[in-house]
């Protein structure tokens, strides 16, 4: 029967290797077994991806879950690290996908192929109350703001990052959604460019009530992004029967039926 690496152990040597960066980069050529695959989350995004006791957790590893046990693909492992950690580990060839990158081929250009769609995320614009203006139109009615993003997400597009190289808008960046709604809420950042459900949930959960959504910067496809460092007929095999199982799941409802679990029909 199929199973996931991750749950067969709490700690696993991949586990124990993330945890050490530095560490990683070193071991992980050897520690992995020639024909793993490793994919890559994000581990503070809920409720798209998270970790529950140790594990990847959150709408996407569940369907990754399903689609690995419909392909009997054994060799697959997912682990949730912090996203910026991700981002460098699947660019440098140490991890063959990215889950849940949007599709940015002049960011990451060392994404050789984008999946299936896994899910459609609505970007929106969260500000301090009485900071957006009713029919501000995003970036540019938003000059002079001072911004929060997570290290590495391109969610808020290109033109908002040639306002901040322009000098136009200004941008902290954290390492979390929660660290920014922290800044946001206490006024230490005017906005915050971020994926709306996910962030809603933090709101709740922390009961923050000076915080509202200004509009919608875009709506983006959220994709498993593969390393142009792994190639081969091994690679583009297992991509091929990836993208064919998340299509089929697709198709006879399974990925609707999860993401109702996790946000409702």
């Amino acid at each position: 029967m199929l199973v996931l690496q991750c749950r067969r152990s709490g700690r696993n040597l991949v586990s124990a290797l993330i945890g050490g960066f530095g560490f990683l980069l070193a071991a992980l050529p050897t520690a992995l077994a020639a024909d793993q695959v490793l994919f890559l989350q994000d581990n503070a995004y809920a409720p798209y991806m998270t970790v529950e006791n140790g594990m990847p957790a959150g709408l996407y590893a569940e369907i990754l879950f399903e689609a690995q046990r419909r392909m009997d693909a054994s060799n697959l492992s997912v682990q949730a690290v912090p996203w910026t950690r991700a981002t460098v580990l699947v660019e440098n060839g140490y991890a063959q996908g990215l889950v849940g990158s949007y599709y940015k081929p002049t960011d990451r250009p060392w994404i050789r192929h984008w999946s299936v769609p896994i899910f459609f995320e609505e970007v929106s614009i969260f500000c301090r109350s009485g900071i957006a203006q009713p029919g501000w139109i995003y970036p540019d009615d938003y000059k002079g703001l001072l911004f929060g993003n997570v290290a590495g997400y391109k969610a808020p597009g290109d033109r908002f990052f040639e306002l901040v190289e322009q000098g136009m808008i200004k941008l902290e960046e954290a390492q979390t959604t929660e660290q920014n709604l922290d800044k946001l809420a206490l006024g230490r950042i005017d906005c915050y460019v971020v994926e709306r459900i996910a962030t809603e949930v933090l709101i709740r959960e922390k009961d923050i009530k000076n915080v509202q959504i200004a509009g919608t910067a875009s709506l983006e496809a959220a994709y498993i992004g593969y390393s142009d460092k792994w190639t081969g007929p091994n690679a583009d095999a297992f991509i091929k029967a990836m993208d064919k199982t998340l299509t089929v799941m697709k198709a006879d409802g399974t990925i609707d039926r999860i993401i109702a679990k996790f946000i409702g029909s």
